[in-house]
This record gives C-alpha cells, sequence and structure tokens, in this order.
C-alpha cells in the first residue's frame, strides 16, 4: 500500500577448479565431538598419517557450568545476570564453530597436499535421535551435532577440488574376519571369533584402509567443478 517493495540479495560465489586425481584416501570418522575427531590419510591399505582432534573440552565445561549459574540467577534476580548467561552461551557457540572451522580447514588442505579423496563415516540420523531423545547427559548433547562439521568439510572440499563421498565405515564390525565386536571398558572393541582387538574409533579408519584395496574405491563419486 505504501508503494515501497523490498527484495533480498544473495551473493553466489564461484569459480573453476580442476578437480584432484586422488591417489590415496583420507577417512573421516564422525563421532561425538568429546569422543574425538578421528582421521587418517591411507596409502595402498596402509594408514600413513593418524590424528585425533578434540575441542577445549575443559573451557567448555567452564562455560556450561558459567551458563548454569547464570540462568539460575536470571529467573531469580533478572538483568544483568540473563545478558551475562547469553554471553557465555554466544561464547560457548563460537568455541565450537572455531574447532569445527580449524579442524575442517586441517582435514582439507591435508587432502589436498595428499592427493587424497576425503571419505566421511558419518552417524545414522536415528542413532543421534535415539542418543538425543535418551537419558544422555544434557551437557554432552552439544557434542552431538557433528552434521555441521560434515557440511563445512565437504563445502571446503568442493572449493579446492577435492573429491568427496560418504561411507558407511564399520566400528564395531570386525575388518579381519567380518564378526559382530564385542565392546570393553575404555572405548575398546574385541572380535571373539579371531581375536582382534583395537580402539573402537580406530576400526573406521581399519575399514577404510580395507576399502582402499578396491580398484574402484578410488574413482571419485562425482565430477567436482564450482
Amino acid at each position: 500500500r505504501s508503494n515501497i517493495t523490498t527484495f533480498n540479495v544473495t551473493l553466489t560465489f564461484a569459480r573453476e577448479v580442476t578437480p584432484i586425481v586422488p591417489r590415496r584416501v583420507l577417512a573421516i570418522d564422525l563421532n561425538a565431538l568429546h569422543n574425538g575427531v578421528m582421521w587418517g590419510v591411507i596409502e595402498e591399505g596402509r594408514i600413513i598419517k593418524r590424528k585425533v582432534e578434540r575441542p577445549d573440552l575443559r573451557a567448555i565445561e567452564r562455560l556450561q557450568k558459567e551458563i548454569s549459574r547464570m540462568d539460575s540467577l536470571c529467573a531469580k534476580r533478572g538483568e544483568p545476570y540473563c545478558r551475562q548467561a547469553a554471553a557465555a552461551e554466544s561464547k560457548l557457540r563460537r568455541i565450537l564453530r572455531q574447532f569445527i572451522d580449524d579442524v575442517a580447514k586441517e582435514i582439507v588442505e591435508t587432502a589436498v597436499k595428499k592427493k587424497a579423496m576425503i571419505v566421511v563415516d558419518v552417524p545414522k540420523d536415528e542413532s543421534l535421535r535415539e542418543i538425543k531423545e535418551s537419558n544422555y547427559a544434557p551437557e554432552r548433547k552439544i557434542y552431538l551435532d557433528v552434521g555441521r562439521l560434515r557440511r563445512r568439510i565437504e563445502q571446503l572440499a568442493e572449493w579446492y577440488g577435492v573429491p568427496f563421498r560418504e561411507q558407511r565405515l564399520y566400528s564395531t564390525v570386525c575388518p579381519r574376519c567380518g564378526a559382530k565386536m564385542e565392546e570393553l571398558p575404555g572405548r575398546r572393541v574385541k572380535c571373539p571369533k579371531c581375536g582382534f582387538e583395537a580402539m573402537r574409533d580406530e576400526v573406521p579408519l581399519l575399514w577404510a584402509a580395507k576399502l582402499s584395496t578396491q580398484p574402484s574405491f578410488l574413482i571419485p563419486p562425482r565430477s567436482q567443478s564450482i
């Protein structure tokens, strides 16, 4: 009625890239972030580099306690405690966002340097949903948003022409004989059939190493150009 027209502007950045022809595999096992993001570089069926990334758990725990305390005071006394609670929550989000950006950058830069295809094992949505709806400690649920990290890795991979795919990499199925493994204390697993034993978070890398020996595995799932 006022004859004012509004519109939105979306900026799209694009560039041409030459997709990397992969000679290696960089496999990533995305767990709840407090358990660590395990990734490794695989060449000819061997793991030549591995690393575990974790956010600053102590800093996050301190902030969570501060948020809880400020929320309680906010309910009783109002401002300025409500503002302090909001500031602590904002700082907590920044810490996790920075962690995700740093890990994604390091992984993709390594993939470019090693000429590796990125292969990601992401927990199933229903598995994460069951955890969120269970009696899982509320302060730990903040670590379950692994989808944000996966998306950031994929975005950077596309930008730099790194082949990217999602692949089921088992953590409780024996990479030697294929039997279901038993879970032990300390996030270890053991195969009752052949006796294989390892840290649970390392098993997906062993599956990736096994799959990488198949000639078709290093074929990019689709061409990538941006």
